[in-house]
């Protein structure tokens, strides 16, 4: 799964040069980075800090999501 596939399909799979556009309600952006951190362990700490950013925007939200998506991908190429 490519890093665009993640969550919503609205990840940005390549470097951010600009702010992702559009809103996303909060309980989306939540879904989004539920979608990139699938399948890490998260403890209690982990979790609070995953809701404390999906209260962020859309903007914020995607760009982190794409820098743990691309991340992942590269490596699993390794």
């Amino acid at each position: 799964m490519t890093a665009g596939q993640r969550g919503t399909g609205r990840v940005p799979a390549g470097p951010v040069e600009v702010a992702p556009a559009g809103f996303a309600p909060e309980a989306e952006r939540a879904a989004i980075l539920a979608g990139v951190l699938a399948g890490i362990e998260l403890g209690a700490w982990d979790r609070r800090i995953v809701a404390w950013l999906a209260g962020w925007d859309a903007g914020t939200v995607l760009t982190v999501a794409s820098w743990i998506a691309r991340s992942r991908d590269a490596g699993s190429r390794r």
